[in-house]
């Protein structure tokens, strides 16, 4: 069987399930094949769903640590007090 002929069974053989978890794990499966495929790999998501490529991820931790570097940052005791605050929204 050739590849096109494969497709357009396999587009047959999903159109037929109705199982939505059965669905999903097929999506999972091959979401990760073709992500382990691509030259820039998907590496998370956003809360929106927005996936997070590998390049950018890397692009913007380097900016991070140089930051760090530079002596922008925050202390432990600002952070908790930040956490603080934030914390205190949510009630």
């Amino acid at each position: 069987m050739s590849a096109v002929e494969l497709r357009s069974e396999i587009e047959l053989f999903l159109g037929q399930v109705k199982d939505e978890s059965f669905l999903k794990a097929i999506h999972s499966m091959l979401n990760t094949y073709i992500s382990e495929k691509v030259e820039d790999p998907i590496v998370g998501y956003e809360v929106d769903g927005t996936p997070i490529f590998a390049s950018a991820l890397g692009d913007e931790l380097d900016k991070e640590v140089e930051a760090a570097r530079q002596g922008k940052h925050i202390s432990v005791e600002e952070l908790e007090k930040r956490s603080k605050e934030w914390m205190g929204r949510t009630k």
